[in-house]
């Protein structure tokens, strides 16, 4: 009776490992013949069973299926698992930890370099759906893989960190641009981003500053860096220094109304307010329609009043004459102010500090009507 119970275990066991591969077998049958959802359906049980588990070509088949189902233009079958392209990596993976003997290594290795094509790719087309994160895991799915075949993807990696810094995640975009210095990339674009994200993110200018001093070492001569030391400049009031760099990069581009437009507040900042009119006017050469460059201009000549009207208003009371001179000093930077506030109102209409600034100087010159319609507007915001 023993005995015969003993041969009834044992040939259970032997139908049960049959069954197991029999379902092995029928998903690499429809996996040939193309039916990849009964495919995936025979095979999905074979990896949770003990005793195929535990065996390379269960997983080698695996890969093969979702891999295809990752790849394939049937919308009856890219609906079946929408990682699918994560799905065949990790069986890949795990098939060649089981392949000791290297049975499927060169199909593996093949596939794996298909697998980080199509991870890329999957990260062009989420990045253009503004899912960075997504993006930034698909890239660096690429550079992974790249790099467990020898191979040192430095474009999947800085797609990585720019992905993970457009998403405002900025410590990893840190890491992944900190990762490119390490397996010595170092184009002055990295140097540029971990300087800029220091600066204006952490408020680290320490870190900023070394960042442009080690990229601007390598590559003294890139515009980029040149202008991230400028914004150092900038950052800790060192407008001098600041100047100094505004003017060495328009030599490289001579028509930026950006720095050209740093270039004027600088020089209004040290003083320099016939220089600083006259970039502003460049900016305005270059680009008719710049608002800020507008405002400033008309701003700048504002100040210069108001500071006049303070001087004025400190004379004695019997000073009358000078009183009235310096006034007209100032109702004449008020009338040169205007048309530049006015047309900066114009191009972006709405703009409380514009508004406000009109309105105080349609105050002091006496246009009532002009003021009226002003406060109007204000109210209404």
């Amino acid at each position: 009776m023993k005995k015969l119970i003993m041969l009834l275990l044992a040939a259970f066991i032997v139908t049960g490992i049959h069954a197991q591969n029999a379902k092995r077998t029928s998903a690499f049958n429809y996996f040939k013949n193309g039916k990849l959802d009964k495919a995936k359906e025979y095979i999905d049980p074979c990896i949770t069973n003990e005793k195929t588990m535990g065996v390379a070509k269960t997983w080698y088949y695996r890969g093969n299926i979702y891999l295809q189902i990752a790849l394939t233009s049937n919308p009856e079958y890219q609906v079946l698992d929408s990682n699918a392209l994560e799905v065949a990596y990790e069986s890949y993976k795990k098939c060649a930890e089981l392949d000791t003997k290297g049975e499927y290594t060169t199909d593996v290795n093949h596939n794996f370099r298909v697998i980080a094509s199509n991870f890329f790719n999957k990260g062009v087309a989420l990045y253009n759906e503004s899912e960075y994160i997504k993006a930034a895991e698909s890239f660096m799915n690429t550079y992974t893989i790249s790099l467990s075949m020898g191979v040192v993807d430095t474009l999947a990696l800085t797609n990585v960190a720019l992905a993970y810094e457009v998403a405002e995640d900025y410590d990893k975009a840190v890491v992944s641009y900190n990762a490119l210095l390490e397996i010595g990339y170092t184009e002055p674009m990295v140097y540029n981003a971990l300087a800029s994200i220091y600066l204006n993110v952490k408020l680290d200018t320490m870190q900023s500053e070394k960042y442009v001093d080690e990229g601007r070492a390598i590559h003294p001569d890139d515009y980029q860096l040149l202008i991230a030391e400028t914004n150092l400049n900038l950052a800790r009031g060192e407008n001098e220094k600041a100047l100094a760099n505004l003017s060495k990069a328009l030599e490289t581009d001579p028509e930026n109304k950006t720095i050209w437009f740093a270039l004027g507040t600088n020089y209004e900042n040290v003083g320099k307010l016939e220089e600083a009119e006259k970039a502003y006017m460049k900016c305005i050469e270059i680009d008719p329609a710049y608002a800020d460059a507008y405002y400033n201009l008309g701003a700048m000549f504002n100040n210069q009043a108001a500071e006049i009207i303070e001087i004025a208003n400190e004379l004695p009371l019997d000073a009358v004459e000078e009183y009235d001179t310096e006034k007209a000093k100032a109702d004449a930077l008020l009338e040169k102010a205007l048309p530049y506030l006015e047309k900066s109102d114009k191009l972006n209409p709405d703009n409380i500090p514009t508004l406000q600034t009109l309105k105080q100087i349609y105050t002091i010159l006496n246009q009532m009507d002009k003021l009226k319609e002003v406060n109007d507007r204000i109210k209404n915001l």
